[in-house]
């Protein structure tokens, strides 16, 4: 008997020990986690936790530090590692909306739009007057094209702040398209989803689906083995509709702003053919890519000048037009074209604007290889600046580029 109360007193005495160290570690741990330093602090926390792990002190504290520290990682673009300590903070504390929303996000910044529902929708059941959760589904369904559940997440967050312009545009550009769309017809392939007016013929829209495959392969390739999950959302027009839709221009021919969107059928009535039809979905489908490794990140010229090179040639009238403008010093600063310049200029300009870009694009690609353009895309995505990034990977300011490039069209490209 005396024995078994000797042990029973080790016992005890170990347990204290261990609680004594737990919280030595978890005092570390938020002291670690004051100073920034978070990867220090899951390690004092993991260890706090070993030793007590019914504590829900050290449990809290531990999913707060994974949050924290995937919200860095997801600011330098590592999604992958960001969603893998999120899941161990869901784990710690499932009924939690906050770690759902981030998982939420970064699933819709990898474009893996099923899973980004999955948690946005657990997210709301945890905390249902949450807006960012709200307001989140809302642009996950946008993006599988559910346009109506889209507009019911939207119009509740506007109901509970009524002075969102941008998100007002968006619920007014979801409404306009699903009253053009309604009645178009479903057509899928291994990574994308068509969703056509019902005009064009189902071996046209195959033969459209052929080509965007083929896309997904090449342009992949080109950029290192880059493969966008599916399924990518095509939306299929005539060109009176396409008008409706996208309330863009006339001379824009399609486009690209979450979804592919494409008018096969002109005003007279003439399908596509073949040839433009491969170079605008190359161009197009290029966009998702660049959208899928960069995000918004990506300046307007280098974005429409990788979309050109891997979709075009550069020859004959597009060649003389930039020679033309060299000569006559006409050529754009890159400066000039880091945003849109759809609504700023003419058709004349913006010609000679994406033409300028494909030389750009082209003559970085031809000069310094496939390597160093993944290295720019991975910069980029990390939110560098669009000179900075050019400075650390090819050592070339935009004054400097723009020289270059100058000679690159005197020379024929």
């Amino acid at each position: 008997m005396a024995r078994l109360k000797y042990l029973l007193f080790l016992v005890l005495l170990s347990c204290g020990a261990f609680a004594s160290e737990s919280t030595e570690l978890n005092s570390r741990g938020v002291a670690y986690y004051n100073q920034g330093r978070y990867r220090e602090a899951i390690i004092a926390f993991e260890q706090a936790r070993a030793l007590a792990p019914d504590n829900q002190v050290v449990q809290r504290n531990l999913a707060n530090v994974y949050q924290a520290e995937a919200g860095e990682l997801a600011k330098r673009a590592d999604f992958d590692s960001a969603i893998k300590l999120l899941g161990k903070a869901v784990a710690i504390n499932p009924g939690e909306a906050s770690p759902l929303i981030q998982l939420g996000h970064c699933y819709l910044r990898l474009e893996m739009i099923p899973e980004a529902i999955h948690h946005l929708e657990r997210a709301i059941q945890a905390a249902p007057y949450d807006v960012q959760a709200h307001e989140l589904l809302g642009e996950a369904y946008y993006r599988d094209n559910d346009l109506a559940n889209a507009r019911v997440q939207w119009s509740w967050v506007l109901e509970q702040q009524p002075h969102r312009k941008d998100l007002k545009k968006r619920f007014d550009k979801a409404e306009r398209e699903e009253v053009v769309e309604v009645g178009f017809r479903p057509v899928r392939s291994f990574h994308f989803q068509i969703s056509s007016t019902p005009e064009i013929a189902g071996h046209m829209l195959q033969n459209l689906l052929a080509i965007l495959e083929q896309a997904y392969a090449e342009i992949g390739r080109n950029v290192g083995g880059v493969y966008p999950p599916g399924p990518i959302q095509v939306i299929v027009y005539n060109a009176e509709s396409f008008a409706e839709a996208t309330q863009v221009r006339q001379n824009v021919g399609a486009l690209y702003d979450g979804k592919i969107r494409i008018p096969l059928v002109d005003a007279a009535g003439l399908l596509t053919q073949n040839d433009e039809l491969k170079q605008t979905l190359y161009h197009e489908y290029t966009h998702v890519v660049v959208r899928y490794i960069a995000h918004n990140n990506v300046a307007w010229w280098m974005n429409e000048g990788l979309a050109e090179t891997f979709s075009r040639p550069l020859a004959g009238s597009r060649l003389q037009t930039l020679q033309k403008a060299v000569e006559n010093g006409e050529l754009f600063a890159y400066a000039s074209m880091e945003d849109s310049l759809l609504k700023t200029l003419d058709s004349e300009g913006l010609w000679l604007a994406y033409t300028q870009s494909h030389a750009t694009l082209l003559y970085l690609w031809k000069r310094f290889g496939q390597l160093k353009l993944i290295e720019l895309l991975d910069a980029l995505a990390t939110g560098t600046k669009t000179e900075q990034a050019l400075v650390r990977v090819y050592n070339r300011n935009y004054d400097v580029l723009y020289a270059e490039v100058a000679m690159f069209i005197r020379n024929g490209c």
